[in-house]
């Protein structure tokens, strides 16, 4: 049977500081080269490993609360995550040069040859692409089912490349004018790479608004060399992991033409 290995994963970012938000543009990208064998069937590549630890305190409210693992295993319909779950469907738009009809998809997959140049849409040829007033639909469902075999179909009989890339936005909501006092800060690591194997980026994001304080002396500070800062918790009541100021309450399944 064929195999994957991974070529390169790198990360670069960018400052985010709007009228709303302070933070990064946070990207990853993931280059995974798959060997085509004679014999076997078709393999599918490890897993994402998108590891995270948030820390996040609210001084106001006087509660923190914190997540630590795989944001991808975890909650992989998140916009953030699912490119990887969809890189086959996402690729094959890609070639036939469309837009992802979802507005909400980040990040992208594109798909290589075994030399690096673009797979077009003509070597992979044309799916219907159906109706797309409802991306969960059966009938969609079936038409990214079919996408996702001609990538798949494609890798199997000459091998190549995917790039998967994943966009992440962590930030922060300024305060607004409501007259109630935010005082937040938040650590955010990443550790990220394939489960099992190849490389992996590291890095860190220190970001703290007050709004008793004027924004110069706010903190957004992005690393990826070096440790965290110490994030001090004393006097703060942990809330429980899946509460709504988590955020987070693991019940996503796969996005919408997802394959693990």
């Amino acid at each position: 049977m064929g195999s994957w290995s991974v070529l390169s994963v790198a990360q670069r970012h960018t400052t985010l500081n709007n009228a709303t938000n302070l933070g990064i543009n946070y990207y990853v990208t993931f280059r995974l080269q798959y060997t085509k064998s004679a014999f076997g069937k078709f393999v599918e590549p490890p897993l994402m490993a998108w590891d995270e630890i948030i820390l996040y305190n609210d001084h106001a409210a006087k509660t923190r609360w914190e997540f630590r693992g795989n944001m991808y295993t975890h909650k992989p319909a998140s916009p953030t995550v699912a490119v990887w779950a969809q890189r086959y469907h996402r690729a094959y738009w890609h070639a036939h040069g469309q837009a992802y009809p979802d507005s909400r998809a980040k990040g992208h997959s594109k798909l290589f040859d075994m030399k690096g140049s673009p797979v077009t849409g003509a070597t992979l040829g044309k799916v219907p692409p159906g109706n797309f007033t409802s991306l969960t639909s059966p009938e969609q469902g079936s038409i990214y089912g079919k996408q996702n075999a001609a990538v798949q179909e494609y890798l199997k009989k000459n091998g190549g490349i995917l790039e998967i890339e994943v966009h992440d936005i962590p930030s922060i909501l300024r305060p607004t004018n409501s007259g109630k006092a935010k005082n937040v800060e938040r650590l955010l690591t990443f550790n990220c790479g394939v489960t099992g194997t190849g490389p992996r980026v590291q890095a860190w994001l220190y970001s703290k608004v007050d709004s008793t304080k004027q924004e110069r002396d706010w903190t957004n500070q992005f690393n990826n060399d070096g440790n965290p800062p110490g994030v001090k918790t004393t006097g703060l009541t942990l809330l429980p992991a899946g509460t709504p100021g988590a955020g987070i309450d693991g019940s996503d399944i796969l996005p919408s033409g997802g394959i693990w």
